[in-house]
């Protein structure tokens, strides 16, 4: 065994193998050269175009330096590819014909294309769904994120998937039999995850719509409180109390947002029969425009709208004021507290149930009589 590999290393050329091995480094040095050289000149054309751009206000800089990104990826590999190419003819190394080696180089720029292509793509998409969320007026606040950052994600993804189903192509693989069990998963996904895809669906329109935001006050799903978190499955709503309700959105089937536009303070107030009834709203219309100018929450002056009810014991006098949105309950607790303090000043009677009870001296002889 030893005789026959020293019998092969005599048989080598060794001034042969070295002059190769020179070459082949040359050549490697040669490429990398070049290819240095070109990622350079592109660092400077994409540069200059990405300010031009920039300045013009109409593309965006981060697009054309992932665009700049992709093109010294080609020129990189196609270098590579061409080391091995050169080093193989130097060796004699016959791995691959040359019809082969063009197959190769045709379906590597082709991958590399489509790759670049999808890039560019989703650069595009993107841009043009931020473009689209930074109008004026167009979509504001946390839903605005929330749904940018998906819409973003679905093209990705989108074009990606594109992207690799025509990779696949070029390797002669049988795509039509990924898509059909694609779309049988995606079916068999859909029935055993409608809830889920309920609730997805409900959260895109609940944010796309605009029915609510984080930090207003809500009825919703039966629960009613403050607005934590919005997402797109589930909505984390607050009670008063403290308890966080965290409600599938696909459950959310009405809302009552008490944050929209100004609301109305309730304030009923109860007089007795026997009372002045004109003279008591007098009162209280006096001390409306009192409380307008000391609660910052009221809007307008609020309104004696006058008598609502002839109960069993009072006369009830109603009161509405226009608040800001969020205050209309502690404007109607302050307005309530101001209302019975004036009544008290003017000596106009606020009724509570009586009871009289009647002590018969006949019926009480007689129990003491049993008694006895």
């Amino acid at each position: 065994m030893q005789n026959d590999f020293t019998l092969f290393l005599r048989q080598l050329d060794l001034n042969d193998l070295l002059m190769k091995a020179l070459l082949s480094l040359l050549a490697a040095v040669i490429i990398l050269l070049v290819v240095k050289i070109a990622n350079l000149i592109l660092t400077v054309i994409i540069e200059k175009k990405r300010r031009q751009e920039t300045e013009k206000g109409t593309v965006n800089g981060n697009l054309i330096l992932s665009l700049g990104v992709l093109l010294r990826t080609v020129v990189f590999y196609s270098g590579i590819f061409t080391s091995a190419v050169i080093i193989l003819e130097i060796f004699k190394v016959n791995l691959v014909s040359p019809q082969d080696v063009k197959n190769i180089g045709l379906v590597a720029l082709k991958t590399l294309g489509v790759i670049a292509g999808a890039r560019l793509a989703a650069n595009l998409g993107r841009l043009a769904v931020t473009q689209m969320f930074s109008k004026e007026g167009f979509i504001n606040g946390r839903r605005a994120q929330t749904l940018e950052s998906l819409m973003k994600n679905m093209i990705t993804y989108l074009v990606f998937f594109m992207a690799g189903v025509m990779v696949l192509q070029f390797f002669n693989v049988n795509t039509s039999a990924i898509l059909a069990s694609a779309g049988i998963l995606g079916l068999a996904v859909g029935f055993g995850a409608q809830h889920l895809v309920k609730d997805i669906i409900s959260g895109f329109f609940i944010l796309l719509e605009d029915q609510f935001a984080v930090g207003d006050y809500v009825e919703a799903g039966g629960v009613t409180g403050l607005v934590e978190e919005i997402g797109l499955r589930t909505c984390k709503i607050r009670k008063w109390t403290g308890q966080l309700h965290i409600i599938p959105n696909g459950e959310i089937t009405k809302v009552t947002n008490y944050n929209r536009g100004h609301m109305m303070a309730v304030a009923i107030v109860g007089i007795a029969y026997e009372e002045d009834i004109d003279r008591a709203m007098e009162v209280l219309k006096r001390e409306c425009e009192v409380a307008l100018r000391e609660i910052t929450s009221i809007m307008e002056t609020p309104v004696v709208q006058g008598v609502v009810a002839l109960g069993d014991f009072s006369v009830s006098i109603r009161t509405v004021a226009r608040t800001v949105p969020g205050e209309q309950w502690a404007v109607e607790r302050e307005l309530l507290r101001r209302f019975k303090n004036a009544l008290d000043r003017e000596g106009i009677e606020i009724p509570y149930p009586r009871r009289v009870v009647t002590y018969r001296e006949e019926y009480a002889g007689e129990v003491k009589g049993e008694k006895q």
